[in-house]
Formats: structure tokens, sequence, C-alpha cells
């Protein structure tokens, strides 16, 4: 773990007791340590942990321990020595039970020092591998912020700080108040809520005060630039006055309203692709017809999710549309970032798509899909997106030529491998080298699947329908097609303004949205009516993740439209699982004979929450499921 903490001598020993030579102990082997009590506000995860500091670590920090006085000596020696310090270090948590601190650097505490004092981890953020680009310009624009100065803090959003510092080009610090990180890849990037009105970004001016210098930098040394400022909660949080004199207010960043204007769409990467992507559809190339909220769906989909379905009747353009995304994104068809694999009715396990391991010829032999090449490749080339296609993928049962992915789709970026064959076959095959035993997904990596729902595919199961968004678009009038105007695309690429959309917009969100207790309540009650007349259907923890996850990843321009995504999202997340005769069904949903209109336990609910949103698309998707049980006794 490379998050730095705080902390001081820990006085509690083994038992919880607090004394004055609590927590200083010798080991079995008759060394002395002591123990580390962390003193980070908002860390939550180790805040009550006894973190072990070991003798090797002690004669690093130049403690000297001298093994010839008797115990008591050496105990009163250990803690003269720790009484006025506090200690910034790195935590290593492979064994829980054993937590240990490294990397220790010891800092002397300061005349303002209370016993009762927590700090904040405020991580200082530079201009520099920003593409020079000021750090407020990139908080105006809600931009991702890069430095490695992320993999110092926590990686948990509700964890970091909603302070940040900049320093300024006359060297002074600068403290920006009421930050919200809304997205963080725990290692070298971070991304703030976009300020407006309401929210508002307040930027002050760290004061030279020598009242308030209990306040400490990371571990860096002289040479090092410093990248985490330890600031004590009192000075930003319990006193208004306290703030003032440690920081003193110098302006507020309020940034555009989201509805459209110019500017803001300059500055908005969402809104710039959207109008990239439109004219890539209107194209004389696609000529495609689609309703605002599908484009919006999908391209929020693709962000949220690794996995995307486009399901509805064949011949609807589904393959086309993302051929048009790819375009739009920048991607060439025929360059690596771009494979589009067909699904084989053949296919019966996940060598079919991925490979195998030839042990008669001690080779490993990749599926001529390419896939595997293209994983590899898109790995080493991490800031470019990458598009996997599979077309008409449910031709084959997709629980046994997807399973892999089914199962690891859901892990961390981090965790995402696939295993090509197993790790004692390494050393026997000649390509190991190209072809290693796991293979991973990167982040910057999208699956988007097409589907038709005939006679002829199979049904998705529920741990598909659980890991994925299915979007079926909304067929629009054929004659609105002449109402397109239509864009020489080749023109439009030779522009200046033409862009190329690097990752970073998977990783873009210009709010921070959560699930509210109205949202909430609603998912509940949701989940209880299906599960009590589907005892086996309703709805996850994971689902509940992926639709706030879907949320957050809104464009700008939809964040007064969270009524409509919460209702795709319930359509696409939860409705697509009721499935089953009319017996089974019936009780959720049916038709009114007298005026033909929906009744049912799931209409009641949506009834309750209309005040939430009017719930149009999932209304629409139960009434096509009350007509397939008219018609056929089953809906699929």
């Amino acid at each position: 773990m490379s998050q730095l903490f705080i902390g001081a001598w820990n006085h509690a020993d083994n038992y919880g007791n607090i004394s004055d030579d609590g927590g200083v102990f010798f080991d079995i082997n008759e060394d002395i340590m002591f123990n580390l009590q962390i003193l980070n506000s908002l860390e939550k995860e180790y805040q009550n942990s006894q973190i072990h500091v070991y003798p090797n670590e002690l004669k690093k920090l130049g403690f000297v321990d001298n093994f010839y006085d008797d115990k008591d000596t050496r105990r009163e020696t250990l803690e003269e020595y720790l009484r006025n310090k506090l200690f910034i270090f790195k935590i290593n948590s492979t064994d829980k039970k054993n937590l240990f601190a490294y990397d220790i650097k010891t800092h002397i505490k300061n005349s303002d020092f209370s016993v009762n004092d927590t700090f904040e981890e405020v991580p200082i953020l530079s201009d520099e591998g920003n593409n020079s680009k000021k750090i407020t310009d990139k908080l105006l624009a809600g931009e991702t912020i890069l430095s490695h100065t992320v993999s110092m803090i926590s990686d948990k959003k509700d964890s970091i700080s909603s302070f940040m510092i900049s320093e300024d080009s006359d060297s002074s610090l600068m403290l920006y108040e009421d930050v919200t990180a809304v997205s963080t890849d725990g290692i070298e990037s971070i991304q703030y809520q976009t300020p407006n009105k309401n929210n508002p970004i307040t930027v002050r001016k760290i004061n030279r005060n020598p009242k308030m210098d209990n306040y400490y930098y990371d571990n860096g040394d002289g040479d090092t630039r410093h990248n985490i400022m330890f600031i004590p909660t009192r000075y930003l949080r319990e006193e208004e006055n306290q703030l003032e004199n440690f920081a003193r207010l110098t302006t507020q960043l309020v940034g555009e309203e989201s509805d459209a204007t110019d500017t803001n769409k300059a500055q908005d990467t969402d809104l710039l692709f959207l109008d990239q992507f439109n004219s890539v559809i209107r194209s004389s190339k696609y000529h495609l017809l689609l309703d605002e909220d599908d484009i919006v769906n999908f391209h929020t989909s693709i962000k949220s999710n690794l996995l995307t379905i486009l399901a509805g009747l064949s011949g609807t353009g589904k393959s086309r549309i993302i051929r048009a995304y790819a375009e739009a994104l920048g991607i060439d068809e025929a360059s690596d970032q771009f494979k589009f694999i067909s699904v084989k009715t053949s296919w019966q396990d996940d060598a079919d798509l991925l490979g195998f391991a030839d042990t008669m010829n001690n080779n490993y032999r990749p599926s001529d899909s390419g896939l595997v090449d293209t994983l590899l490749k898109a790995e080493k080339d991490s800031n470019q997106i990458y598009l996997i296609v599979l077309d008409e993928m449910n031709l084959s049962r997709i629980e046994y030529y997807f399973s892999q992915f089914l199962s690891v789709l859901e892990r961390d970026s981090n965790e995402r491998y696939l295993t090509l064959y197993n790790k004692y076959l390494e050393a026997r095959l000649y390509n190991s080298a190209i072809y290693p035993p796991k293979l991973l997904i990167p982040e910057n990596v999208r699956f988007i699947g097409t589907m038709n729902i005939d006679e002829s595919t199979f049904e998705l199961s529920d741990k598909l329908l659980d890991r994925a968004n299915v979007i079926q678009l909304k067929t629009l009038p054929f004659y609105k097609r002449e109402d397109i105007k239509v864009e020489n695309l080749k023109q439009k690429q030779e522009e200046k303004s033409w862009r190329k959309f690097p990752v970073k917009l998977l990783n873009y969100s210009a709010h921070g949205v959560s699930l509210n207790k109205e949202k909430l309540e609603f998912f509940w009650d949701l989940h209880k009516t299906i599960n009590q007349v589907l005892p086996n259907v309703g709805i996850s923890w994971r689902n509940i993740k992926s639709i706030e996850n879907f949320l957050n990843k809104l464009p700008s321009n939809y964040y007064d439209k969270l009524d409509k995504a919460v209702d795709w999202q319930t359509s696409e997340r939860i409705l697509t699982k009721l499935r089953g005769t009319d017996t089974m069904l019936s009780p959720l949903m049916s038709l009114n004979e007298k005026d033909q209109k929906l009744k049912g336990k799931i209409i009641d609910v949506l009834d309750e929450y209309s005040d939430l949103s009017d719930f149009t698309t999932c209304r629409e998707t139960l009434l096509v499921k009350v007509r397939e049980l008219v018609a056929n006794g089953y809906a699929r």
C-alpha cells in the first residue's frame, strides 16, 4: 500500500489498556519495537488498528538500542525518543492481522501540537504533467488531473479530503476548499466535481503564520517536491475563523452553467464527444436515425460499464452504430483499437474465443478471433480506448464461451485476469513470453455486444444481465430520416476541431451523483415486490453500484434529467430479468381488460414513486412483455 499515513506512539498495550509505557514491547529475539496509532481523520479502515514498527525499521530511523542495558532502561530510552515525535509512513497490509509500518520518516511535534489532534491528508497537485494547463482551469473544466501524488492518498472517494493544494507561480501555496473527488484510479489521476453556483470551490492562500505551524509534509527530502500536507482537522473544520487564520480567502470558482453554452462545451469532454458523435451519425456514410436519449444512454453505458449490449430486431443498424461510435472516438476501423468478432453458433467454451495450450507441440494457440492479441496490445497502450465488438453474441450460449469474462468483469481493474492456461505449463511453451498464463483485461477496454431477439438465439442469464447494460434502441418513424441534415464526414475530419479521444473520456465525470434515500427506497420496494413473486429474482448490491456509477458518468447536460437515467437503468438492469410464463408473471404485470392499461404490483411501485420519474421506458418495456404473454404465453 503506497498511501501515506501520519501517526504517533500508541500507548495501548496488547490488551487495549492505556498507560505511560504501553505499546512498547520486545519481540521473540528480545529486540525492542513499538506500535503506532493512525491520526488520519478521514481514515476508516485502519483508524483503530495497532500498527507495528519492527526493530529493523527503528534502526533505519537512527534509533540506537543498547542491547546490553536492562529491559527497563531500554524501554525508557525508546519512550523518550518517541515522546516528541510524529511519524509519516506506509502500511504493509498483506496480513490484515499483522499490520506493520515501513518507509517511515520522523517529524518533531510542532509547538501548536495538541494530544487530541487528528490530521487531514491534503494532496499538493502541480501544473507539471498536465500539459502546462493550470490546476484552476482543470477544476473548472472537470478534467482529470495527472499526478503521482494520487498514489499517496486513499483510493476510496469518501476518504479523500475535500481540500486540495496547488503551488502558485510565486511559490505560494493555494488551498482549494469544497473539492469533491468523483473518480480516481488510485495511481496517478484524480478528477473533481465541476464547480457551479450551487457548489462553488473556494480558493485560499495559505498564510505563513508561525502560530499555526502544526502541519507536516510527506516523506520527501530536501531534493524532492512535497506531495502531501497533513493539516490539523481543527485548522480546517472546527471554527471558520481558524480556517481563515490558516488560509486567507482569495476567490471562488463557480464555472459555467451546464446547459449548453459554447464556452462550456469547449471545456466539457463529454459534450465535445457527443457533438462529434452526432456529426458522424448524420453523415452520408452512416445516415443513422437515432433518438437523442439513446445516444446519451449508449455513450454513458460504455463509460460506466465494461460490457454494453445493443439488442433488437435484425437489420436495425446495431453494428453500424458501434462503427460510428468508434469513428467518433477517432478510432480507425482497421486499427488494433477496434476488434470486430462475429460469434459462431459452434462456440462451446472460452477456448473458441481465447485459444488453448497445445501441449503436443508446446505452443499456445490463440483463437483466430484475435481477442488475445488485442488485449495484450491494449495493456501496453493504456492511454487509448480499445473497443471489442461481439456481433450477434447470443447465437451461441454466452455463458459457455464468455464464462471467464463474466467472472472477472466485476473485479477491480488490477484484478481482472483471464486464465489462458495453467501456470505449470509456462516453462514448456515456446511462446509463453508472448502469451503469459494470465491475461489482464485493462481499464481502457470496453466490450460491446449486439444481439437479435428471435427464435434462433439464446436467452441471457441473470448472471450476464447483472454485469451488462442491455439497451434496446427506440425505432423512430422512417420518414423522419428526411429531416436529417447530412454532413460531409471527410470534410469534418479534416477540420482543426476534429478530435481523437483518449482513455480519459471513459473516466470523465462532470458531477458527483449518489443514490439518495428516496431512490434507494424505490429500488428496495421494487426488489421486495419482484422477489415475493419470483423468489430467485431481484435487485443485488451489484445492480445498485452499477446504477450509481452510470449516474456519475452522465454528461453534464443530463444532470437535471436524472429521472430519465433512473428510468433507463431500472428497465435495462432490472426489468430485463423478468421472464417466464403468464402464471408466473401476471401478479407483477398484466393488462386491464376494460381500458387495456397496465396493472400489477410493479406498476403500483412505479406509480408510488412517480415524483422520482415517470418511468416511461419501464412502462414500455413492461407493455412489450405483457403483449408477449398474451400472444405466446411466455415472455423472454
